[in-house]
């Protein structure tokens, strides 16, 4: 059996979704198929860990209220509607309940759909309550993530149903509508699954405004409403907790002087995280953002117009993903739209503080760098506070767990133990928030931490070694004898290595490269932090060198270049940005053959059999099941020949053995021939009925003579 990469369940017949997810898996790299549930069983495959849900790499489950709820609203009778609704509440809660069983149980990202109604039996009331209370039972929520649209590849409204196929066999929608779905519910799950970068930075001149400033001025350059667009996504961006950066070859007063000029822009300096406006290479620029920021290079995206830069960039800074905008502000602001790096699904409150946290960093190191070490912990006030876990918890610990590399003793992500601590830290420049987790559980005369690991942003101050005093209390107080961390060497954990060579525990190796590294109870509550020589250096200019080094040819840093993930996001961004567009990309990755002396009607058919079924056909004398034609393929072929040609073909014509492409090719026209007479037919009769009885009684004398 192939791997399953996708698993799809629908309250609807959602087959026609498939070609469109199996190209998205191809264009994106992934190995594995799709499989879907069988129709109309939603609640147990979510609830059997043996469907194809429960066996897949991620799940799709998409739904109609008029599907989950018999009857529909009654006008008027407001008691009625009401309790329409209030059945409609019920059912989303059971279905939330479903999705986080299955999510949790199958340790796999879901993607719910929250599918328009019927335009005929279907009600926007209950499709509304039905898409709003599942969208905030599941706000923030990293496994399970709810679509309300095809956004942004929705089509014109009068491509979205498709009242044929959705009468003959519940296929309610078009072949435009479901190649939208599966692109949003794709792009979504990717979002899930693909760690996202961290900071955006720009280019000034043809990216934020048109126009040189140096060359024109700050009253010269233009700032219309297509580059407007561009600015606003980066408020967007800013507001989800990416650090926004600025890396233009420019004199800094003339940006800064752009800003004040425009007030009205919706990203400020006050915005902006840091900034390199000069005029050295932007791979160094964008090197030396790194080192500031303190983050690795694999977290930055970095846009810009020119291509020159770009390929300067890339050849520089291999790790940075750097995509080069298209030149017009219209274009530039449609490719942002359609960039999917630039997606977040859960945003927590310490993504919307990052920005302020960083600005507040950059004070601590101004403050640091007037004093010693050993001085500056000593005016910081540093207030570190450590609490169970609560349900307000939840999202910003999955996130510790998911991002947190550099101090994360055992490269932990999943989180399995009885107890859970969350660490607060502030000092007397600002809030750090929520940046540090233990996860612990109790074994014999053991606290064992299974998952020990702090933000970046709070290393080297001690606050690790108030977690592990606070740890070695908690142990005391509970009549345990030890104290055990769990540890696993990965590429980027060296800081978490440091910490524990400094500490008197005594190693107890587990599985396969992995130790527990175990202290006496008393030893780890009496842990204290004492700033030494070390970390005089890391806070010094050496703490920069990781991020430096290699820019001459000599020894390049060991970071990963941009996840391979992102190889199509330029022809995504620019080409696959639409239904028609998807739809034109997928006919060009099947093309059909063409056959001497074959009609126009004979081609049209090949081709959409081509796309329909599991071998194309090769000439006209091909049959439509010998093909691996079934019952659901006929009627979305019956739905494409209502569409192209205006007939609709009936059942005893199709279901036979002999149903070839020249044979189904004739039946149209000879339909198409059929309605013709009749339409010729009743326009004689509508003419007929606007003579008077002399006019008609002069077209027979005329006819007689």
């Amino acid at each position: 059996m192939n791997k399953i990469g996708l698993g799809v369940a629908a309250t609807f017949t959602a087959e026609p979704l498939g070609d469109a997810l199996r190209f998205w898996l191809t264009e994106l790299g992934v190995e594995g198929e799709v499989a879907f549930a069988p129709y109309d069983q939603v609640f147990p495959s979510l609830l059997d860990s043996g469907s194809v849900l429960g066996r897949a790499g991620a799940a799709v489950v998409l739904v109609r209220a008029e599907d989950l709820v018999a009857g529909d609203l009654v006008a008027g009778d407001l008691a009625a509607e009401q309790d329409r609704l209030d059945e409609v509440e019920a059912v989303a809660i059971d279905l939330a309940a479903a999705l986080r069983t299955s999510a949790r149980a199958s340790g796999t990202p879901h993607v719910l759909v929250v599918c328009p109604p019927s335009p005929e039996h279907g009600s926007p009331e209950a499709h509304a309550r039905l898409a709003s209370s599942l969208a905030r039972a599941f706000e923030g929520d990293r496994a399970v993530s709810v679509l309300t649209s095809a956004e942004p590849y929705e089509p014109a409204p009068e491509a979205v149903h498709d009242a044929f196929a959705d009468r003959t066999g519940n296929v309610p929608y078009t072949d435009r509508y479901f190649a939208a779905l599966a692109a949003a519910a794709a792009r979504r799950l990717h979002a899930m699954t693909t760690p996202r970068p961290k900071v955006v930075a720009v280019d000034c001149d043809g990216t934020l405004w048109d126009g040189v400033v140096g060359e024109d001025g700050p009253d010269g350059v233009v700032i219309g409403p297509e580059r407007m667009e561009i600015w606003r996504e980066l408020a967007r961006q800013v507001a989800a907790g990416r650090l926004l950066c600025l890396c233009s070859k420019n004199e800094e007063k003339d940006v800064r002087e752009v800003f004040a000029r425009h007030p009205e822009l919706p990203v400020g300096l006050d915005d902006v995280a840091a900034m390199r406006v000069g005029w050295e290479a932007k791979s160094q620029s964008l090197r030396s953002l790194a080192a500031e920021l303190d983050l690795g290079l694999d977290s930055f995206v970095f846009l810009d117009d020119s291509p020159v830069e770009c390929a300067e960039v890339r050849a520089g800074c291999p790790e940075v993903l750097t995509l080069r905008l298209p030149a017009g502000a219209a274009e530039a602001a449609a490719f942002l739209r359609h960039c999917w790096p630039l997606d977040l699904t859960a945003v927590t409150e310490a993504d919307r503080e990052r920005t302020r946290r960083y600005q507040e960093e950059r004070q601590r190191e101004q403050a640091r760098d007037e004093m010693s070490l050993a001085d500056f912990f000593a005016t910081l006030d540093l207030r570190v506070t450590i609490t169970p876990a609560g349900p307000e918890h939840e999202a910003r610990s999955a996130q510790l767990a998911e991002r947190t590399n550099q101090f994360n003793l055992s490269g932990a992500r999943r989180l399995d133990g009885d107890e859970r601590f969350v660490v607060d830290v502030r000092d007397r420049f600002g809030d750090y928030g929520v940046v540090g987790l233990t996860d612990v559980r109790t074994e014999g005369d053991t606290l064992r931490a299974g998952a020990f690991l702090l933000s970046c942003r709070a290393l080297g101050r001690g606050v690790e070694h108030r977690m592990l005093a606070h740890l070695g209390a908690l142990a005391r107080e509970r009549g345990l004898a030890r104290v055990a961390l769990a540890f696993r060497a990965t590429e980027r954990n060296q800081p978490a290595r440091d910490f524990l060579a400094a500490l008197p525990a005594t190693v107890e190796p587990y599985g396969e490269e992995a130790a527990w590294y175990v202290l006496d109870a008393g030893a780890a509550a009496a842990v204290v932090h004492a700033p030494g020589p070390a970390e005089e250096r890391a806070a010094g200019p050496a703490r920069t060198t990781a991020q430096t080094t290699g820019t001459t040819g000599t020894t390049r840093i060991a970071e990963p270049a941009a996840p391979a993930g992102w190889a199509a996001v330029e022809r995504i961004a620019t080409r696959l940005t639409g239904a028609d567009a998807i739809l034109d990309a997928m006919r060009a990755a099947r093309p059909v053959a063409e056959v001497a002396g074959a009609s126009p009607v004979e081609a049209t058919v090949m081709r959409m059999w081509a796309e329909l079924l599991d071998v194309a056909p090769a000439s006209v004398s091909d049959g439509f099941f010998q093909l691996g034609g079934h019952s659901l393929r006929l009627v979305q072929f019956m739905a494409r020949v209502r569409a192209e040609f205006g007939v609709e073909l009936p059942f005893d014509t199709l279901y036979t053995t002999s149903f070839t492409v020249a044979e189904v090719a004739k039946a149209i026209e000879e339909r198409q021939l059929a309605d013709t007479d009749d339409e010729e037919l009743a326009g004689l009769l509508d003419e007929l009925a606007g003579l008077s009885d002399e006019e008609i009684d002069a077209l027979l004398d005329s006819g007689n003579g």
